[in-house]
This record gives C-alpha cells, sequence and structure tokens, in this order.
C-alpha cells in the first residue's frame, strides 16, 4: 500500500471514529411530554397490567391486551394516549424504566402470598 493511500485510509478511520465518539457522547435531550405520569403511578399502572395479564392467563384466558390495559389505565383516569407518549419517554431513558420496574417488582412482590 502506498503512503498516499495508506494516509486516506488513516484519515478515513479517524473521522469516522471521531464520528461515532461525538455523536455517542452529545446526545439530545429528550423532552418529556407535557402530561407525563410520574414515576409512582407509572410502576403501579404496569404492577396492575402485570397482575391482571397473570389472572388472565391463568384462569386460561388469552389476555386482551386492548381490553386490559383500557381497564388499569380507566382505574388511573389516564388514557391510552397519555400512558403510551409517557412510556416512549421512559423507554428512551433506560435509568428511569429500570427504577420504574425496580418498583414494580417490589410492588409485585408485596402482593405475594
Amino acid at each position: 500500500m502506498e503512503i498516499k493511500s495508506k494516509l486516506k485510509y488513516i484519515h478515513t478511520i479517524g473521522s469516522l471514529s471521531c464520528l461515532l465518539l461525538f455523536s455517542c457522547s452529545f446526545r439530545k435531550e429528550i423532552k418529556p411530554p407535557v402530561d407525563l405520569i410520574n414515576t409512582d403511578t407509572m410502576s403501579f399502572i404496569l404492577s396492575d397490567l402485570s397482575l391482571s395479564e397473570t389472572i388472565l392467563t391463568s384462569q386460561g384466558n388469552v389476555p386482551g391486551d386492548t381490553l386490559k390495559t383500557l381497564n388499569v389505565l380507566d382505574k388511573y383516569h389516564i388514557s391510552a394516549a397519555r400512558f403510551d407518549s409517557s412510556f416512549m419517554y421512559y423507554s428512551k431513558n433506560p435509568r428511569k424504566l429500570k427504577a420504574i420496574y425496580t418498583h414494580v417488582l417490589e410492588n409485585l412482590n408485596k402482593k405475594q402470598p
């Protein structure tokens, strides 16, 4: 390989490395939706969704996701659109989502006989 092509190769690899480095380190902050469901309420909703799915499955019924979700959301007076936008926000923020699911596990363990 001649010197000119080696320099071009090194330049290309260096440029790609810098691009990758900067794209990872300067992530755009994700803004929460205006009507974001707080983390405590979200953990209770997800706990109830899990429980209702478990109950339906244990009774031999195939869980109807829409009906199950609507029943749980009605309990908390939250629309499906609000739940979806909040869940999307939390799913793009892994640390927050992990904290929510930690509370979900705690809630489910408390309800276990």
